[in-house]
C-alpha cells in the first residue's frame, strides 16, 4: 500500500502523479489526501490503477474527517442521485459565522489560523477553490465524470460579504458558501453565496463543520454532517482509508 500525503500544490503535483500511476501499475493500493494530482491527473491514475488491479482511496481530499467519500462511493451505488450540495470546507463556515456576528474579514481569518481550523495560505478557502475541488472529487465517484474536465465558477469570501453574512442573520438565516454539481449539468461544479433556512441541512451547521447533501430523488435526500476541519480529522481519515484497504485485501 502506498500511502501519500504531500501539499497539493503546483510543484509537487507533477512527482505525486508519477509516484502514484507508477504504484498503481504495479498492483500497489493507493491512499491519498493529495488534491492537486487527482485534479490534474484524475484519468491517467484511475487507468494506472485498472492496470495494475488497484485501488484509489481519497477521503482526505473530500472533507477531511467527514465521511463523503465513502457516502459518494458505496452508498450512492444503485440511487439516481441528482444532485451533490455541500459546504465540505470547514474554514468558510467558521468565517461566515464570525462576519454575521459583525467581525471583520481579517479578524475572522486570523481567529480561524489561531485555532488550526484555518491554513497558513488561507485563498483556497476563501476564494471556493477548495469546496470546489472536493465536489468535483464527489461528482468523479458518483457520476464518473472526469474531474479533470469539470468546469469551475466560484463565489470569493472577501470584505464586501460581511454585510451579506449579517443581513441573512438579520432574517433568521445563515449564510453559507454552497458548492453544487447536478447530473443534469454534467460537467459543472458553482460555489455560490447561499442565504441559508431553518430546516436546510447546510443551516444547521457551525463553526468548522462540514455537511454534504446528495439529493437521490425518490429516495429522498441523504445528508452527511460534521466532521471540524484539521489536520489530525485528515490523518485519521487516511488511517480509515488505510485500514478499509487492507481488511479488503485480507477477507
Amino acid at each position: 500500500m502506498f500511502v501519500q500525503a504531500v501539499p497539493s500544490s503546483a510543484d509537487v503535483t507533477a512527482v505525486a502523479a508519477r509516484e502514484a500511476v507508477a504504484a498503481l501499475r504495479r498492483g500497489v493500493h493507493l491512499v491519498t489526501a493529495t488534491k492537486s494530482h487527482l485534479l490534474a491527473n484524475w484519468r491517467e491514475l484511475h487507468d494506472a490503477a485498472a492496470a495494475g488491479g488497484a485501488g484509489i482511496r481519497f477521503s482526505g481530499a473530500t472533507g477531511s474527517a467527514l465521511p463523503a467519500g465513502d457516502v459518494a462511493r458505496y452508498s450512492m451505488l444503485g440511487f439516481a442521485c441528482a444532485s451533490i450540495r455541500g459546504c465540505p470546507n470547514g474554514t468558510s463556515t467558521y468565517i461566515l459565522d464570525r462576519l454575521a456576528d459583525g467581525g471583520d474579514l481579517d479578524a475572522a481569518v486570523a481567529d480561524a489560523q489561531a485555532r488550526g481550523i484555518a491554513e497558513a495560505d488561507p485563498t483556497a478557502d476563501l476564494s471556493g477553490t477548495d469546496s470546489a475541488t472536493k465536489v468535483r472529487l464527489l461528482a468523479g465517484l458518483v457520476w464518473g465524470w472526469d474531474v479533470t474536465a469539470i468546469r469551475v465558477r466560484t463565489a470569493p469570501i472577501d470584505a464586501t460579504t460581511a454585510a451579506a453574512a449579517q443581513a441573512a442573520a438579520a432574517s433568521g438565516h445563515r449564510l453559507r458558501a454552497v458548492a453544487t454539481a447536478r447530473a443534469d449539468t454534467p460537467g459543472e461544479v458553482h460555489v455560490e453565496h447561499v442565504a441559508t433556512r431553518p430546516g436546510d441541512p447546510l443551516h444547521a451547521i457551525t463553526g468548522p463543520e462540514k455537511a454534504v447533501v446528495f439529493d437521490c430523488g425518490p429516495a429522498g435526500e441523504i445528508t452527511i454532517s460534521g466532521g471540524r476541519g484539521s489536520p489530525r480529522g485528515a490523518a485519521l481519515s487516511m488511517l480509515k482509508d488505510t485500514l478499509a484497504t487492507a481488511l479488503e485485501i485480507t477477507r
